[in-house]
This record gives structure tokens, sequence and C-alpha cells, in this order.
């Protein structure tokens, strides 16, 4: 039988736990735990309701942006949540096509842990785990502290409009234009506001819980990649064990070798087109919250520029912790590919040596992560993203301003 990692399921814990916590909620955590029909009853019924809640905001903003808005500045202050809705909409529907990908990830890592016994390695996969872990908290508490103050605090900031036909008109954080009903009459108002903060809940939900996924994997894989290199390391040192010895470990290596490509490509195949609505949609984002902001200096709104502040920087916290977990993930590879084309296998015998051959080979064509299969995540992509958001807004300012 197979040694097993006795804290395992701690490790695991400690690992998962605040993105579980937030993907848990909106019936898109990635597990191979089998459910009873109950259950699964019930995470459909959960996925129909956070569906219906993000299309009860964006087909009303879409009517209301096309039919109903004329003013050309109001109209372009609609498209901004407009288009962050459907982000959230297109990623949520990404997670759930990828959900078997998934799964097959989150299998692999819980296997990883499961089957450390080397307390060297276990501290390594912490480590990670913990960085993993920060990451995600951040990335949670800086969405919804945003995203709430921005559905809360401009409807507020606003203030009720009296038209100079003496109609009373309250603002919503999601303008919207409703067919069917009067959307400014009690209680119809009240329940659209309410609807609009739940569905707020599953927005930055699947926002925050993409990013913090996708940090949990990819550090989970760096860590992986740390003990690859120290067993390639170990290898040479045990040049002089019995040539059964040195088989079982490079035998070893192989399969951890093999184990973490599989692993980066199944995070390659189940993230990447999450990661390409990410920098693209941020990339709009980005330069319409700039004009937003400089619409609010001239209104001398300092609240909701405030506000629309705070959503910038946390738009640009996503997209920089999606290229900066790529950014990582490629340094490690390289580190990967330097170890293995500088260890002194001159040491070891001529038939052990030749099967380093291989792995050198693929240690120089490391799995990088991808929106898309278009952009390498990496730092470079996210000062691509910056200054083509910059552009777009000085583009925009010329235009309307």
């Amino acid at each position: 039988m197979a040694l097993e990692n006795g804290n395992y399921e701690n490790d695991i814990n400690l690992t998962v736990h605040v993105s579980r916590g937030v993907l848990k909620l909106i019936g898109v955590w990635p597990t191979r735990t089998r459910r009873s029909v109950a259950k699964n009853i019930s995470l459909i019924l959960l996925r129909i309701l956070c569906h219906f809640l993000l299309s009860f905001i964006f087909i009303p903003s879409l009517l209301h942006v096309i039919l109903k808005e004329k003013d050309p500045r109001r109209k372009l202050k609609s498209v901004g949540p407009l288009c962050y809705c459907l982000m959230a909409i297109l990623k949520y529907t990404v997670l759930l096509c990828r959900e078997e990908k998934l799964k097959d990830c989150m299998t692999l890592l819980e296997d990883d842990w499961r089957q450390v016994v080397i307390e060297k390695d276990r501290l390594t996969m912490l480590e990670n785990a913990r960085i993993g872990r920060s990451i995600a908290i951040l990335c949670v508490g800086f969405v919804f502290i945003s995203g709430f103050s921005y559905r809360i605090i401009v409807p507020i900031s606003r203030g009720t409009i009296i038209t100079a036909q003496n109609i009373t008109i309250r603002p919503l954080a999601h303008a919207g234009y409703f067919v069917f009903f009067d959307h400014q009459e009690t209680p119809n108002y009240e329940i659209i506001y309410t609807i609009q903060i739940m569905a707020g809940f599953v927005t930055y939900s699947v926002t925050s819980g993409a990013c913090s996924l996708a940090a949990l994997y990819i550090l989970h894989a760096c860590g992986q990649l740390k003990i690859l290199i120290r067993r390639m390391e170990e290898l040479v040192k045990f040049s002089n064990a019995k040539s059964s010895e040195i088989d079982e470990k490079i035998a070893m290596l192989v399969k951890h070798h093999m184990r973490v490509n599989s692993f980066l490509m199944g995070i390659e195949n189940a993230m990447q087109h999450t990661c390409l609505v990410e920098v693209v949609g941020c990339t709009l984002v980005l330069c319409l919250l700039g004009y937003y902001i400089i619409m609010e200096w001239q209104d001398s709104n300092a609240l909701a520029m405030l506000t629309y502040t705070v959503l910038l920087v946390t738009f640009i916290f996503n997209i920089f912790i999606y290229c900066f977990i790529g950014e990582l993930l490629t340094d490690q590879a390289l580190k990967v590919a330097t170890a293995s084309c500088t260890l002194e296998w001159f040491h070891l015998p001529n038939r052990t040596a030749r099967c380093l051959i291989l792995i050198m080979a693929i240690s120089n064509r490391p799995v990088k992560m991808t929106a898309g299969k278009l952009i390498d995540l990496s730092l470079n992509s996210f000062g691509a993203v910056v200054r083509t958001s910059v552009a777009y807004l000085n583009m925009l300012r010329a235009t309307s301003i």
C-alpha cells in the first residue's frame, strides 16, 4: 500500500477553503464527491437562479442602452456596468462548461497532497498554498468591497432626481428598461434594487472565485515544479548508489514530471477561456472607468469619483493577479529547464544519463498560462493591457469630451 500524508485533509482545507467557500455559493466548485439526487437538484436550481440574477441585470440594461437612453454621455456611462455583467455571464458559463476539466485538476491536486510523504516536499507545497490563499483572500476582499460600494453608494450619491414634469426618479446601480412595468413605482423599485444587490453577489463571486481558483491551481503547480527541481538535484547526489536505486529514482522523477505537465495542461485547457474574457473585458472596463472618473471630476461628485477609483484599482488588481501568477509559472518552468540542462549528468552511469535527454527536451518546452491561446499571461501582458486601456481612454476623451 502506498504511503499517505497523515495531514492531507488539513492541508487540502488550508489550500482550497477560500476558493471553495466562494465558488460553492454559486454552484461551480469542482469536486469529485458523489452527490445525492436531492443535492443534484438543489445544485441545478442554484445555477438556474444565478443565471436568472445575472440576466435580470444584463437584459434590462441592454434594452436601456439601445432603446431608452438618448444622451450619449449617460449611454456611455451605462456601458461599463453592462460589460462587467457580460463578463460575469461569460465566465460563469465557461466555468460550468469546463466543470469536468476543473474536477480533473482538483483530483490531481488532492492526490498530490495525499501522496506527499517527504516533509521537505510538504513544506514546499504548504508555502505555495499559503501564497495562493493570501492572493485569494485579497481578491475576494477587493472585489466584494468595491462592488458593493458601487451598488450602494453610487445610487445614493446621485440622489433623487425630479424632472421638469415633476416626476421623481430614483436611480439604480444598473439603469434598466423594464418593458412590462414601471420600475420607479413602489414596491417595484425596492424589489429591483434588492434583486440587483443579490445579482451583484453572484457577479462578485464569479469574478473573485475564478481568479482565486486560477491562483490556487497555478501556485500548486509552482510548488510541484520546485519539488521536481529538488528531485533532479538529488538524482546526481545518488550517483554512487546501486543501479537499481538510481533507476527507481529516475522513474519517480519521470513520473512526477509527466504528472506536473499533465496538471499544467489541464489548467490551461480549463482556464484559458476564463482568462481571455478577463483580459479583453478588463481592457475595455479600465478605459471606461477612467472616463467615468473624469466625468465625475467635472461634475464635482467626490463620492462617486472615489467609488469609481476603488473599482479601477480592483480591476487593475484582478488583471495583475492573472498576469502575476502566469509570470510565476513561467519563471518556475524556466528554472526547471535550467536545472535540467545544468545537472552534473556526467557523474551518472551512461545509461542513466541518456535517460535525462527526454527530461531536458520536455523541460525546455514548458506549458504556459495563456488567455485563449492568444496572449501569454505575464507582466509584459499586464503592461500591454494598461497601455491599451489608456490609449482607448485618450481616444474616448478626444471624441466625447
